[in-house]
């Protein structure tokens, strides 16, 4: 008895048709691209509400505690030390740290307050707290 060759095999057996497959993706693409641009005003909504969701529970009672919170007291003293220009020497890049320098001289802090307590009147710990998560 003969085996048949892969030629007479694969003319037995047809292969699956895929154009069915292919018009209904197609179809449903071509649904999806009738507005012109980028997106439609609903995901326009979607990403606005989103991200005034994200803004609401991010910055909600953002200035409750007038305390150095969790790591304020460590990041604000290496803000502190560029605000006074005692430059050190750290492991990690100073793009943070230089960051939250700005948020201090922003907030209006001078460098003598070394984030241990209650912060001083003359600095606006709420604009310095919302500058860093934002």
């Amino acid at each position: 008895m003969m085996r048949p060759s892969k030629t007479e095999k694969s003319e037995r057996m047809p292969l699956p048709s895929t154009s069915k497959s292919f018009a209904a993706y197609s179809s449903r693409q071509e649904s999806r691209d009738h507005v012109p641009g980028l997106w439609d005003h609903r995901d326009r909504l979607i990403i606005l509400a989103l991200t005034l969701l994200c803004a609401f529970t991010r910055l909600y009672r953002i200035g409750r505690a007038n305390k150095a919170q969790w790591d304020e007291s460590h990041f604000g003293k290496f803000g502190a030390l560029y605000v006074n220009r005692t430059f050190y020497h750290d492991v990690h890049p100073p793009a943070a740290k230089l960051l939250v320098a700005l948020s201090e001289v922003l907030a209006g802090h001078n460098g003598t307050f070394n984030f241990k307590g209650e912060y001083p009147p003359y600095v606006n710990y709420v604009f310095m707290r919302m500058f860093n998560a934002a």
